[in-house]
């Protein structure tokens, strides 16, 4: 951007925040009801398939501009399969794609987007996309750093959820009050209810905070600040201490909803080092199998010290006394090594005896105002349908849920949706996502934005069709290439979408491809990845990252010590709702790909994987590298210099004690980890 136009631009934004600092705060776009848009007739039809690409490219038009041309069916199996999976296709899936897109192009994409939405690997890639935004970890960090040994239930509660397609609405009211809903008759429907509900205690806490009614207002303002952000995009934390400075959020409405978390249960006690608060999940299966075992182990128990007591020494030293006691004994130890494990519990919240907060001068609890201010929500937010009050003998937690689903709300679809539209193209319509108020950008396409959030609501807050209106569209399926010289000077932050944004693997994807490319990733869905006993100190842990082959997703989450591997890539800091993760490009990333034990292993296997080929030569070998890798055939130039890097490389006097094979295979476990550093694997176009 030259810099005239910069200024200009700066100048614009100053403005518009002067304008809005004079209005109304109530009259801020994010606080109106949601529009339909009216988007005028896009001069290229041939491409406008549909509303997206009609309101996108209307807004190219007016600036000079056009979509960019279709990516390649390549780039875009590639792109897809991350997107939705965050795992690297395979090459038959490639092979497979090419020839469904030569002969019909769009009814390949959404037979490739059914395949990759039904896969049970999307509820893993996007559980990761909402852990993010639900501060999730295996540890309470703070000062101290005590497992969750459970935590892993609500993860996996949030894996079946997307997988699944529960509505987003359910969805939402499930993690706010699911252990409020009408029992449905199905067990394991009420118990995935409980475990949702961890929502709410997996924040951070200061569990040796002995000032315990601080720890319990420090706790509420914890919840508030994650529900303000995850679901209506707006930062309420400050109206602790005062009127929020930018938003019409006074302070009265903060201790309004504080009431709500007041009456709710998070913690299990308040001891020195408190407790966070967990309930049963066991099935009456699991709690029958488990009592039944106990019964044979006491059976089997009081056997033996009757054998004990009833014995003389005479009738001890005999042959079949003491058979009889080494089969008692025997089978004690099968009923041990046996034992099904202890009454399961989840992170999850229940109601309290319901409680009214005062406005606390300067957010201080030895501070009271006079009068409490009755449970309730945001008045700035006008929900025509939604509940109007808390009854007295409700927490308000399950209230305050409808509010926030209710059709008329003017936040939450907007906020839904411009996170699944972050996460599919690197930027939200709104770039502020978790800040939808005065202070945040305003949306760069306001129409697209409440058109799709009408879309989701009409669709039965359907996130899995929301994915297909994006991946359909042109928009998204466009190049990545820069093709358009005066509209990059124009638009260099690609706010207009004349191009694919090109980013970065996230950290888990980064992990994950390094595992599935070398055929070594365990594929397993579910479970705990770790036994750390819970609510004991965290024990460590960092070797767990180069030596697991389970999925990223599945790796404990340590406060205040996340693995360096995944924070390297950018991972989001787990004590906070995390709205997007800064993408940065270091050094340190680079010396990854040189050093990391990871790397090398991955390297390593896919090197004797290639090697055991016996059908292939160095040449097929050299291009299957780069199917698998990069999901394209070598280039005959890459082809020759891959060649000779290899002749180079078993060549070299360092290596002349290793025998002929040895070397060969150090030769190509060299070359792929060169292949694995390249900006091409690091990337999806």
């Amino acid at each position: 951007m030259n810099p005239r136009r910069h200024l200009a631009w700066m100048l614009s934004i100053w403005l518009a925040a002067l304008a809005a600092a004079g209005a109304d705060p109530a009259s801020h776009w994010a606080f109106q009801p949601v529009r339909p848009p009216n988007p005028a007739p896009a001069a290229n039809r041939r491409i406008a398939s549909g509303m997206i690409d009609r309101l996108v490219i209307e807004r190219l038009e007016r600036a000079g501009g056009t979509l960019s041309p279709a990516a390649s069916p390549r780039i875009l199996i590639r792109r897809m399969t991350f997107d939705l999976t965050g795992l690297p296709p395979e090459p038959a899936e490639v092979d497979a794609f090419l020839l469904a897109a030569a002969r019909d192009r769009d009814a390949a994409v959404a037979a490739l987007v059914d395949r990759l939405l039904d896969s049970p690997h999307y509820g893993e890639r996007w559980a990761r996309w909402w852990l993010d935004v639900a501060r999730y970890a295996d540890s309470n960090g703070q000062d101290e750093n005590k497992v969750m040994g459970n935590a892993w239930r609500y993860r996996d509660w949030v894996v079946r959820s997307f997988n699944r397609n529960k509505p987003f609405d359910h969805f939402i009211t499930e993690q706010l009050a699911g252990d409020l809903l009408p029992p449905t008759g199905e067990e394991q429907e009420g118990l995935d209810r409980l475990m949702a509900t961890g929502f709410l205690v997996l924040g951070p806490k200061m569990l040796a905070e002995q000032d315990k009614p601080k720890l319990l207002l420090d706790i509420i303002d914890e919840q508030i600040d994650t529900v303000g952000r995850a679901f209506l995009g707006l930062t309420l934390g400050c109206a602790r201490c005062h009127d929020h400075k930018f938003d019409p959020v006074p302070a009265r409405d903060y201790y309004a909803m504080a009431g709500i978390f007041k009456s709710t249960r998070t913690m299990e006690d308040l001891a020195f080092v408190s407790k966070f608060n967990e309930r049963p999940v066991a099935t009456r299966h699991d709690l029958e199998s488990l009592a039944l075992h106990q019964r044979r182990l006491a059976e089997v128990t009081n056997r033996i010290a009757a054998l004990g007591r009833d014995s003389t020494p005479s009738t001890a030293s005999s042959s079949p006394r003491r058979e009889e006691l080494a089969m008692l004994e025997a089978s004690r130890a099968a009923l041990v090594a046996a034992a099904p494990p202890p009454s399961a519990k989840a992170l999850a919240v229940e109601e309290a005896p319901p409680a009214t907060l005062p406005v606390m001068l300067r957010g201080n609890h030895l501070a009271p105002g006079p009068d409490p201010v009755p449970r309730g929500f945001l008045r700035v937010l006008n929900v025509p349908g939604g509940p109007e009050s808390i009854p007295t003998n409700h927490s308000g937690r399950l209230e305050l849920a409808r509010w926030l689903t209710s059709p008329n709300h003017p936040l939450t679809s907007r906020v839904a949706v411009n996170r699944v539209w972050q996460a599919h193209f690197g930027r939200g319509l709104v770039p502020t996502a978790d800040n939808f108020g005065l202070r945040g950008e305003p949306p760069t396409d306001p129409e697209l934005l409440d058109w799709m959030a009408q879309e989701f609501i009409r669709s039965g807050w359907d996130l899995k069709a929301l994915h297909r209106l994006i991946l359909t569209s042109r928009v998204y399926q466009q190049s990545s290439a820069t093709r358009d010289a005066p509209l990059l000077e124009q638009d260099p932050e690609n706010r207009l979408l004349g191009r694919f944004p090109r980013q970065r693997l996230e950290a888990e994807m980064v992990r994950d491809a390094l595992l599935a490319v070398s055929g070594r990733l365990d594929r397993t869905l579910g479970g705990a990845l770790v036994q750390w006993p819970n609510n004991e100190y965290v024990p460590g842990g960092e070797e767990i990252f180069a030596s697991s082959l389970r999925r990223t997703l599945y790796l404990p989450i340590v406060r205040d010590r996340v693995f360096d591997g995944l924070t390297l890539f950018d991972f989001a800091n787990p004590s906070v709702c995390s709205a997007r993760r800064v993408s940065t490009v270091v050094s340190h990333q680079a010396l990854f790909f040189l050093n990391s034990p990871l790397v090398a292993s991955s390297a390593d296997a896919l090197a004797r994987v290639l090697l055991a080929r016996a059908d292939l030569d160095d040449p097929a070998r050299v291009n299957d590298a780069h199917l698998r890798l990069l999901a394209r055939p070598a280039g005959g130039t890459e082809i020759r210099r891959g060649l000779e890097f290899l002749s180079r490389l078993e060549g070299d006097p360092e290596l002349t004690r290793e025998s002929t094979a040895r070397r060969h295979e150090l030769a190509w476990s060299a070359y792929l980890q060169g292949l694995l550093a390249s900006n091409e694997f690091l990337y999806r176009d």
